[in-house]
């Protein structure tokens, strides 16, 4: 009697579902939800297109773009941004069509750190192709190349080559194995400061090797101060100040890496991606002191500790940034 029971329903089920399939009413139209779509470069979005009736399940639309070095778009539907300016996709099937405009700008995050953040910044530098040692804040970067470890070497752009960044309209370099720059950050107190540098170590020549951000000798003489360490993790100054998580450190992949130190509250963080990694309180404010100058070597190592890395933004702050202002810089 069960099995008779469940045959019922099941034939029941079938027939409403076939009743809800057939009731599907024919396509009349398609409409745009919005005739003017604004995407930062980098981002992906539907085609906002959707049929007419609401109700209908029975249609298939062909996209098409006007300009695919704009933006592209799939057989799905999917928008990829390709360029910087403005275009239209088209939804059609048969002789019902809908377009909708499709506006590319570019909102990069030294355009958010200028908007948001930008209380205490003291240096920004994007590696604009064609000009990447120049400051978009402070002072432009002084290159050096002494094709040897230990010493400052003469200004020399031999040191790097220009590179693409996260995607094609972003600046990067890409350093030599002993180049260095001169980093002017005018820091009030070297004690407290917050630091940002877009990096990626290259597998190719970079893995399993120590990788510099900063060298606080301003000869080169002595050992790199800020780094990634050979096994991926990250340091400062010394042995009692490495994060234990090394999760966010891996060969081949942009890092957003932000560290933060405040002297006169004893306390450093450093963050990946957004992410706190570690904090330390109490930590002693001598540990991580940039010169007492007002510049740094950044990628300077005097013993071979100073791989090839990719540079694409570095920011510095003369203050520590709270932990709400660094997730504001977001992801890679």
């Amino acid at each position: 009697m069960k099995t008779l029971k469940y045959i019922l329903v099941a034939t029941v089920a079938a027939l409403v579902f076939s009743a809800c399939q057939a009731e599907s009413p024919a396509l009349s139209g398609i409409t745009a939800q919005s005739e003017t779509l604004r995407l930062n470069y980098g981002s992906k979005a539907r085609v906002p297109a959707w049929p007419e009736p609401w109700n209908c399940t029975d249609y298939e639309f062909t996209y098409k773009s006007a300009n695919p070095d704009i933006a592209s778009v799939d057989a799905y539907g999917t928008i990829t941004t390709e360029g910087l300016g403005t275009t239209t996709i088209t939804a059609s099937q048969g002789s019902y069509s809908a377009t909708v405009t499709v506006e590319v700008y570019a909102y990069t995050i030294a355009d958010l750190i200028k908007d948001d953040l930008s209380a205490g910044l003291n240096g920004l530098w994007e590696f604009n192709k064609g000009a990447p040692m120049k400051a978009t804040v402070g002072k432009d970067l002084v290159p050096h190349y002494p094709d040897g470890e230990g010493s400052l070497g003469p200004i020399s752009n031999d040191g790097y080559t220009e590179e693409t960044g996260f995607n094609k309209i972003d600046g990067a370099i890409l350093t030599k194995k002993s180049a260095l720059f001169e980093l002017t950050h005018n820091l009030s107190a070297p004690s407290t400061y917050t630091f940002m540098i877009d990096a990626m170590r290259p597998s190719s020549t970079s893995a399993n090797k120590y990788t510099t951000f900063f060298n606080r000798d301003l000869t080169n003489a002595a050992d790199q101060y800020i780094y990634w360490r050979k096994d991926g993790r990250f340091q400062f100054g010394d042995g009692d100040h490495r994060p234990e998580n090394t999760s966010y450190f891996s060969d081949d992949k942009w890092i957003r890496m932000v560290m933060t130190k405040d002297g006169k509250e004893k306390t450093m963080a450093v963050y990946a991606n957004g992410g706190l990694i570690q904090k330390w309180t109490g930590a002693d404010p001598t540990v991580a002191i940039l010169p007492e100058g007002t510049w740094c070597l950044l990628n300077a190592d005097n013993d071979g500790d100073d791989a090839p890395l990719y540079y694409s933004t570095i920011a510095v702050w003369d203050r520590s940034l709270t932990e709400e202002e660094v997730t504001k810089l977001g992801l890679i």
